[in-house]
C-alpha cells in the first residue's frame, strides 16, 4: 500500500502490525513513511525516532529523520542524523543528496553543490543531484550552469515536470517571458495539475499581456487547491485589472479569511470598496488595515478621502496629517496602489508551502478540499451496527446504568432505527404494564429524538428522572437531544450549526443562544455535568461537553474538557482531533499539530489535510 501510495490504509496496516510486534523497527519506519508523505512531520519524526531507538544503525532512517527534521526546521538535529548516517555507510548516495537539500533551504549554496558532485560521483541514478544544483547555482546567478544541470535532469527522467518548471521559473526569474512560457508550458503538458507551474505561467502570461490566460491558469489553481491565498490574492489583482472591481472585492475577502493577518488585502479591498462608493466597507476595512500595519501612507491618505465622503471632516484631516507624517518618515514608500499591485504580480513564489515543490498533485489525500469541523458528538444507540461505527464505555461495577456496557456512536446515519414505530410500540407496551420501566422510557426517548418527535422525547426523559434522578444516560442523552432540537432550530433559521476553523475571519463561530429560550447550549452543558457529577470517569459526557463549550465560545473551557476525556481514554481519537482544532484556534499551533498527528494515527484521515493546511508551514 504505502508502494502504490495508499498511505493512510497502510497507517492502519503498520498500526496492526506494530500492535503485534513493537519491537520490529522496520514497522515505524514505514509507518514513519505514510505519514511523511501525508505532510505530518512531527509523527514521522516520531516514529523514525522509534525505529532507531530498536536499531540505532539504520542510515536509512538516519537519513530520513534528518529531512523531516529541517522540514520541522530542526538543522542542527537533521545535520546530527546526516552525521550519524555517513558513520555508518559514508557511501549512501541519499546522504549526499539530503545534505545538498538541507544546505540548499539554508541558502549554503556551494555547499550543496559539493554534495551533489559527491552524490553524482558515488553513482547518484535519478534527476534529483541534478535539480539541487541547478537550483543552487540559479540562486548564485549562473544561469547557463543551471541550465544545463536542469537539461540534465530532463534527459535523465523526461517523465518528471519538474526540470522544466525550474528552467522555466528561472527565465521568468531573468525577465525572459518567452522562454518562461515555453517551459512553464512543457512541464504543464507532463502534469497538468502542477500547481507551481500554473502560477509561474500566470504570472508570465500578465507580462505578455495575456490576462484572459492568466485568469485561465489562476482558475485552475484555486480550483485544485482552494486554500491557496497567492492564487485568490494574484487573481483578485487580475480582475481589478481587468475592471472587475466587484470580483476583485470577492476574492481578496477569500484571502482574508484564509489568513486575517494579511493586511494588503484589507488595504487593497478597502481602496476598492472606495472606488465602488462602498464607503462603510471601505472604512472597515482600512481601519484593520491601519491597525495591522500603521506605517502605510497610502492607507492614511485613502481613509482621509472615506471619511470626507461620510462627512467626518475632522477625522479627515487627522488621517491627511497622518499621511504626511508616515509619508516623511519613509520618503521611499510607493505612492500608488497600481505600483505595489504590478509589483506583486511580478513576485515569483519560489518552494512556497502553498505548492507542491515535485510532482504537484491534487489527488494527494492531504491536498483534497475540506471545510474543516469538530468531530460530532457520541449519543446512545440501541440498534445494530459494524464494531468500526460504535464505540463501547464499560459500566462494570458503577452505579447508576442499565448494563455493564453501553454503546454509542456518532455516526449520524444511524440515528433513526429503521424499525422505530414497532420499537416505540413494544417500549409503551412494557412501560404501561410495569415492566423495565426506566430502560424503556429511556429507548422511548431515544427513538423519539432520532425521529426528531422531541416534545415525546422530552416527556418521556421527564418521567424517567422523576422515578430515578440518578440514571446517569437519562441526563446524557437528554442533553443530545436538546442539542439536536437546537440544531433543528437553527437549521430553520439559517444558521451555521457546524462549528468549524477557516470560513470566517474570527476563526470557530461562536454560538450562544437560539431563539426558543427554553432550549439553549448552556441547558445541553447542564445536563451533561449532572451526568459527570453521577460519573465522574464518564469520558463521552466530558468530550460532549466540550463540544457544547466550543459551540458556545467558552473555549479555554473546551480545552479542559477534551483534556479530561483524554485522561480517562488516551487513544480518544476525536478529542484528541477536537483538541488540536481548538489549539489551533488559539495560536497555540505546535499542541494543535501534536494533537492531530495522532489522531490521523489512529484512523481520523482528515487531520492529515488540516495539517496539511495549518502545520509545518
Amino acid at each position: 500500500m504505502v508502494r502504490d501510495g495508499e498511505f493512510v490504509q497502510a497507517l492502519e496496516l503498520m498500526n496492526q502490525g506494530i500492535r503485534l510486534n513493537p519491537s520490529v523497527p522496520e514497522l515505524y519506519y514505514l509507518r514513519g513513511y505514510a505519514k511523511f508523505s501525508l505532510d505530518d512531520y512531527l509523527g514521522a519524526e516520531q516514529d523514525y525516532s522509534r525505529a532507531l531507538e530498536i536499531s540505532p544503525g539504520m542510515a536509512d532512517v538516519l537519513v530520513a529523520r534528518s529531512q523531516v527534521r529541517s522540514l520541522l526546521t530542526d538543522f542542527n538535529g537533521a545535520y546530527d542524523d546526516l552525521a550519524k548516517a555517513q558513520r555508518v555507510d559514508s557511501t549512501n548516495v541519499g546522504i549526499y543528496i539530503s545534505l545538498a537539500r538541507l544546505k540548499l533551504y539554508l541558502k549554503k549554496y556551494y555547499g550543496c553543490i559539493g554534495d551533489c558532485k559527491t552524490a553524482i560521483r558515488l553513482g547518484c541514478d535519478d534527476e534529483s543531484a541534478w535539480l539541487l544544483k541547478g537550483t543552487a547555482q540559479w540562486n548564485l546567478e549562473r544561469y547557463d550552469e543551471a541550465a544545463a544541470d536542469f537539461r540534465k535532469a530532463m534527459q535523465i527522467n523526461p517523465a518528471n515536470s519538474y526540470p522544466l518548471v525550474q528552467l522555466g521559473s528561472m527565465y521568468l526569474d531573468r525577465e525572459e517571458t518567452d522562454s518562461a512560457v515555453f517551459y512553464l508550458s512543457k512541464a504543464i503538458d507532463i502534469d497538468s495539475n502542477n500547481l507551481y507551474a500554473l502560477f509561474n505561467r500566470s504570472i508570465a502570461l500578465v507580462r505578455k499581456p495575456d490576462l484572459d490566460g492568466a485568469r485561465s491558469d489562476l482558475d485552475k489553481v484555486i480550483r485544485l487547491a482552494p486554500y491557496n491565498s497567492y492564487a485568490w490574492f494574484n487573481r483578485a489583482l487580475l480582475l481589478y485589472e481587468k475592471k472587475d472591481r466587484e470580483g476583485a472585492v470577492r476574492d481578496l475577502g477569500v484571502v482574508i479569511r484564509l489568513n486575517p493577518q494579511h493586511v494588503t488585502s484589507y488595504y487593497y479591498r478597502g481602496a476598492i470598496r472606495n472606488e465602488l462608493k462602498d464607503y462603510r466597507g471601505a472604512l472597515e476595512d482600512l481601519n484593520r488595515a491601519i491597525e495591522l500595519y500603521p506605517d502605510n501612507p497610502d492607507a492614511w491618505m485613502i481613509r482621509s478621502e472615506v471619511k470626507l465622503k461620510l462627512k467626518d471632516a475632522a477625522g479627515a484631516q487627522q488621517d491627511y496629517q497622518m499621511s504626511l507624517e508616515v509619508a516623511r518618515r519613509d520618503p521611499n514608500h510607493p505612492d500608488k496602489l497600481s505600483d505595489e499591485k504590478k509589483s506583486y504580480l511580478e513576485s515569483i513564489m519560489k518552494m512556497s508551502g502553498d505548492f507542491e515543490e515535485m510532482n504537484t498533485s491534487s489527488s494527494k489525500f492531504q491536498n483534497q478540499f475540506i471545510d474543516i469541523q469538530l468531530r460530532d458528538m457520541f449519543y446512545i444507540f440501541t440498534g445494530k451496527a459494524s464494531f468500526d461505527r460504535i464505540r463501547l464505555y464499560d459500566t462494570y461495577g458503577k452505579l447508576h446504568y442499565p448494563s455493564n456496557i453501553i454503546t454509542l456512536t456518532s455516526d449520524p446515519s444511524l440515528a433513526v432505527d429503521s424499525t422505530a414505530s414497532w420499537l416505540i410500540e413494544k417500549m409503551t407496551l412494557q412501560v404501561e404494564t410495569g415492566r423495565e420501566v426506566v430502560p424503556s422510557l429511556l429507548k422511548r426517548a431515544l427513538t423519539y429524538s432520532g425521529m426528531q418527535k422531541y416534545n415525546q422525547a422530552f416527556a418521556d426523559y421527564d418521567s424517567l428522572l422523576r422515578l430515578d434522578s440518578t440514571y446517569v444516560l437519562a441526563w446524557f442523552s437528554r442533553a443530545l437531544t436538546r442539542h439536536g432540537l437546537i440544531r433543528l432550530l437553527r437549521s430553520l433559521n439559517d444558521y451555521e450549526d457546524q462549528i468549524t476553523i477557516g470560513r470566517s475571519s474570527s476563526g470557530l463561530r461562536e454560538q450562544t443562544v437560539t431563539d426558543d429560550p427554553e432550549h439553549t447550549y448552556a441547558l445541553v452543558a447542564e445536563d451533561l455535568s449532572r451526568a459527570i457529577a453521577l460519573d465522574p470517569e464518564f469520558y463521552f459526557a466530558y468530550y460532549n461537553r466540550g463540544f457544547v463549550y466550543c459551540a458556545m465560545g467558552e473555549y479555554d473551557k473546551a480545552l479542559d474538557d477534551f483534556t479530561k476525556a483524554l485522561s480517562f481514554k488516551e487513544n480518544f481519537a476525536e478529542a484528541l482531533y477536537n483538541r488540536g482544532l481548538i489549539y489551533i484556534l488559539k495560536r497555540e499551533t505546535a499542541l494543535g499539530c501534536e494533537d492531530l498527528s495522532r489522531a490521523g494515527e489512529m484512523g481520523i484521515a482528515d487531520a492529515y489535510r488540516v495539517i496539511k493546511r495549518y502545520c509545518f508551514k
